[in-house]
């Protein structure tokens, strides 16, 4: 008898993809360890070979979740028989006697505690399911990417069960892109204004699929849609976070917020001409420069040097290195005129930043007033746009002066940009 599965429209890509990681995302009740579990199965019971594992931070909590999951799914199914596996419940190891493919489960942990289990018994393994897997560090999943090594499979697949994480998570700065809803939506919405949609960055590596109970509607009963629902008056946060599957802003004072991601390519192929913005470092700070193009009220930007302990000469040949034209006008902090002297001297077009008393609030307003594109590898800049903020009262409410941190790249765009696109003639500060 053929064993006969059924499976959500929405997953279809997962089983045509070459990718090595697979996300499975979103809200709640969207039916993501189901379809896991369900795809597992099916995968153990093909004639091709298959070494999976169950993931978890702790090994004793994937009993409750993936394990009991796999056994539900193998009990409910009529055209599957339980002989046909060989089980181990205290390992929680599943084997399917047929073809000699099986199900083993792993923790990263060994417990509760710090204690981190061994993986390298897992280099064998085709695929493995990670569930929750905004609670695994970067550092551990580090560890067990570069461990996946098998030339029994075409492919190894990775696949990654999670809640949305906050923006700063690893998982979000790893593989996607943050981006702000429009106004129309935060008009109807107003609560949407701290919050992002998330969207794969360009990698052919990944397969991202992002849902919410409304794609898995037919397996959710009427009480639990009225719950979830009931969380929008209730409680927005866990609504907009856990229902609709978005990521919050988590920090108040965020200034720049309406930023849109583009690939370096796109940035590379744009027809204007590219200037620069410098903000000198050495110890503490970072050196920080970024490439600026504008264009009709549109503004691009990407990152090209984010060091601390340049000398001026060090800076120089990072700069040749980088690319940085020769030609190209480098607008300078002019609160350091030796080492805008010493860059002149080396034949770099270079000029100090024009400031005055609102020079600081008034270059934010006008970053503010045009779009604003940035290269969604330039890392640095992204962490300081999504962390640069207005400093809080005692009130914890935003005041009018930024804080004097996360700022590196976000002070270089602004001598570059004011200088540059400023209108001829006229006085840039009051």
């Amino acid at each position: 008898m053929a064993i006969v599965q059924q499976f959500n429209k929405i997953y279809k890509p997962v089983f045509t993809t070459s990718a090595r990681y697979i996300h499975i995302h979103g809200g709640r009740s969207r039916g993501g360890s189901h379809f896991g579990t369900d795809y597992f199965l099916h995968l153990i019971t093909q004639p091709k070979y298959f070494r999976g594992y169950f993931l978890r931070e702790i090994f004793h909590d994937i009993k409750g979740s993936l394990w009991q999951d796999l056994m539900d799914r193998i009990e409910s199914n009529p055209s599957i028989r339980i002989e046909d596996f060989h089980i181990n419940t205290n390992e929680m190891i599943a084997v399917y006697k047929p073809t000699g493919n099986s199900i083993t489960s792993k923790g990263f942990k060994k417990s509760s505690s710090k204690s981190t289990a061994k993986l390298k018994s897992i280099a064998g393994a085709t695929h493995v399911l990670i569930e929750e897997s905004e609670e695994i560090a970067e550092e551990d999943f580090n560890q067990l990417d570069v461990s996946l090594r098998t030339t029994q499979a075409e492919k190894i697949q990775v696949c990654m069960i999670f809640n949305p994480p906050n923006k700063d998570h690893w998982i979000i700065k790893k593989w996607y892109n943050l981006i702000p809803f429009t106004d129309e939506e935060t008009e109807q919405e107003p609560a949407l204004k701290e919050f992002y949609r998330y969207t794969p960055k360009q990698n052919p590596e990944l397969c991202s699929i992002h849902s919410t109970y409304l794609d898995n509607i037919k397996n959710v009963n009427e009480t639990t849609i009225t719950l979830l629902e009931g969380f929008k008056a209730d409680n927005p946060d866990y609504y907009y976070t856990m229902v609709k599957g978005y990521v919050s802003e988590g920090k108040k004072g965020v200034i720049y917020r309406k930023w849109k991601p583009i690939t370096l390519q796109e940035y590379l192929a744009l027809p204007y001409r590219e200037y620069y913005g410098l903000d000198f470092g050495f110890s503490d700070d970072p050196c920080a420069l970024a490439g600026i193009k504008n264009h009709n009220n549109k503004l691009y930007l990407r990152e090209l040097i984010y060091e601390s302990g340049l000398t001026n000469s060090q800076l120089s040949k990072r700069m040749d290195q980088v690319g940085v034209s020769r030609s190209g006008l480098i607008v300078a902090d002019s609160a350091e005129p030796k080492s805008i002297a010493d860059l002149k001297a080396d034949r770099w077009n270079v000029k100090g930043a024009i400031k005055g008393p609102d020079s600081v609030n008034y270059g934010i307003k006008k970053i503010q007033e045009v779009e604003v594109y940035y290269v969604e590898t330039s890392h640095n800049l992204i962490y300081e746009k999504d962390n640069y903020r207005w400093a809080l009262d005692a009130n914890k409410n935003p005041t009018d002066t930024p804080e004097d941190k996360n700022n590196h790249l976000m002070d270089g765009i602004r001598y570059g940009y004011v200088n540059v696109a400023r209108p001829k003639g006229k006085v840039v500060y009051r």
